[in-house]
């Protein structure tokens, strides 16, 4: 994976995934990001691959 351990912002995220350049809420993301982690995750409680970086956004590990 090209992209390892490289953080994504929620701009970039939204940008790509939805082909737009704003969003009404930072909770869309998050939101599908919870159903991500749901499917990949041993505990989506307590991530270990789709990690969220404090204000900045999300990356992925491992």
């Amino acid at each position: 994976m090209d992209n390892k351990e490289r953080v994504f912002s929620i701009d970039e995220i939204y940008e790509k995934v939805w082909r737009e350049s704003s969003y009404n809420s930072e909770n869309t993301i998050a939101v599908h990001i919870r159903g991500m982690r749901e499917k990949i995750e041993i505990n989506p409680k307590d991530p270990k691959y789709l990690k969220v970086v404090w204000r900045i956004g999300y990356k992925i590990e491992k």
